[in-house]
């Protein structure tokens, strides 16, 4: 007769061998077979596919909040810097007809070109803090880390660079050859077509093509887009305006999302260029 010690449901049963000697029968186990495992294997592979570029997009999102918030104080210090010079607005051009710009926002060239004089001598531009240091924003915005987006991964040989962000070319710049019928905006009291609200003053610049501190815009249309907002937000890019408000641009153009080289084509009508270019400059009223 068996002798049951655990239940008939557990996972083992014992019996008395004909010597008298309890034997415990091994407990029944449950395994996968190969094609099971596989079968797990590849539903987990093609969750993950369907996930991971979900998971980008989430995280790509959550980084615009700390973009826009660095946009947004650099705002309030070009506020401030125009407030303390009696409404004249910073001088964006760091190198200017041959000579180093003291009075320029930033200084250096993310890009590294011979073309630019180095903020020091032996140093790389783009991974150089003073060329931030040295610009007269800086004693407004004195923490190196707003003049650089989170989500730009860009390096000069392994290391950050320092900036990713610049200014509207027409805000405390010049005029583009051949567009002197537009707008240049030298004071804070200039600003009236487009209003403070609607004209953009900072811009996230793409990492492929930043330079120095500011962005050309092409007025006319015939050149397209001279440089090219970045894309590393979800294909949408961060713009501060004039009132100090901040906002995120979803680029709709694949052109302006996938270029080889600049500028960006304008014909047929790029949306991406006639958006941005509406809230540069207007044409000088007669």
């Amino acid at each position: 007769m068996a002798v049951y010690l655990n239940s008939p449901y557990s996972a083992g049963v014992a019996k008395r061998t004909p010597d008298g000697d309890l034997y415990q029968r091994p407990s029944a186990r449950f395994a996968f077979t190969l094609i099971e495992l596989l079968v797990v294997i590849a539903i987990i592979g093609i969750l993950a596919a369907l996930l991971l570029p979900t998971l980008s997009r989430a995280k790509a999102k959550a980084l615009q909040v700390p973009c826009t918030g660095n946009l947004h104080q650099l705002s309030m210090s070009w506020h401030m810097y125009a407030d303390d010079n009696h409404g004249k607005l910073v001088s964006v051009f760091y190198f200017t007809q041959g000579k180093v710009n003291t009075n320029a926002w930033v200084r250096g060239s993310m890009s590294d070109s011979s073309y630019y004089p180095r903020v020091e001598k032996g140093k790389l531009d783009s991974t150089n803090l003073n060329g931030i240091r040295l610009g007269s924003l800086f004693r407004y915005a004195a923490s190196p880390g707003i003049y650089h987006c989170p989500a730009d991964k860009s390096m000069t040989k392994g290391v950050q660079r320092v900036r990713s962000y610049s200014i509207n070319g027409w805000m405390g710049g010049t005029s583009l050859p051949g567009q002197d019928q537009f707008q240049v905006y030298k004071r804070e009291s200039d600003i009236l077509r487009p209003s403070p609200a609607n004209a953009w003053v900072f811009i996230d610049e793409h990492e492929r093509f930043i330079n120095d501190g500011w962005f050309a815009v092409d007025m006319v249309g015939d050149q397209g887009l001279l440089d090219a907002p970045a894309t590393r937000h979800n294909n949408a890019y961060g713009l501060t305006f004039a009132d100090g408000h901040a906002e995120i641009w979803k680029l709709r153009d694949p052109r302006t999302i996938h270029w080889d080289s600049l500028p960006v084509s304008n014909d047929p009508l790029n949306p991406d260029w006639q958006r941005l270019s509406a809230a540069t400059t207007s044409l000088i009223s007669p």
